[in-house]
């Protein structure tokens, strides 16, 4: 049986609180600026009657990358189960994959790591109550105090400039069974991840069966990974 690894995002139960793309940037010691994940916010109507929605967005590992068909070398491409990674050994930083994505889902790593840009910085985030990078630095004797040793076996491509920063669905945490970082990150459970083919978890065929699912971009003929169910509901 085959694997294949797929996200639903609720978007019923998603609040919009942003802890999912937070939570993707900490745990991935992205650098400044660099946000593997995002969202689109849309405003319809007229004052009084407006509507509000916010939909999630990230790397949507679709079945057709275009960034894997456009690689010249394989660094980006597709593992066993279906998952779009990066083998940084592998890339010539042409970037050529981050024109390729219609989502714009790839960012060229900058020349600063995110350790360079976190312990260099010389002013607090809130003056006069959190301390400087700089000062954590020296108060913990480490370049990158909340560094995770596990991520020196991912193979961030953060630390080549020019390499592609990318969603990689927390490959390192997936490989060993558990769930990529934003899902356990949800408080509402708006984000189900799962292996598809797995007859044995009837979870995410329930949902695909009961619910009309939405993928982005569905005229690129990408076949993305990452589905979308329900609405997000804020009206005035």
């Amino acid at each position: 049986m085959d694997t294949r690894y797929i996200m639903i995002i609720d978007l019923h139960k998603c609040v919009g609180c942003g802890a999912c793309t937070l939570a993707c940037k900490t745990h991935n010691e992205m650098p400044i600026g660099v946000f593997p994940t995002g969202h689109e916010i849309t405003t319809t109507g007229k004052f009084p009657k407006t509507k509000y929605s916010y939909r999630p967005t990230m790397c949507n590992h679709c079945t057709n990358a275009a960034c894997v068909a456009v690689c010249p070398t394989g660094a980006m491409h597709k593992d066993e189960y279906g998952l779009t990674v990066v083998d940084p050994s592998k890339c010539v930083k042409c970037t050529q994959c981050a024109q390729a994505c219609p989502y714009g889902m790839i960012t060229p790593a900058p020349d600063n790591s995110a350790a360079s840009d976190a312990t260099g910085l010389s002013e607090a985030t809130i003056k006069g109550c959190t301390a400087t990078g700089a000062e954590l630095k020296e108060a913990v004797g480490k370049a990158y105090p909340c560094h995770d040793p596990i991520l020196d076996d991912y193979e961030l491509p953060m630390i080549t400039p020019r390499s592609p920063l990318k969603c990689q669905m927390c490959k390192h945490l997936v490989y060993s069974g558990d769930n990529p970082y934003c899902v356990d990150a949800c408080a509402a459970g708006a984000r189900i991840f799962g292996d598809v083919e797995n007859i044995y978890d009837s979870t995410l065929y329930d949902l695909m069966q009961s619910y009309k699912m939405e993928v982005l971009k569905p005229e690129e003929g990408t076949d993305p990974a990452v589905y979308y169910m329900r609405e997000f509901h804020k009206t005035w």
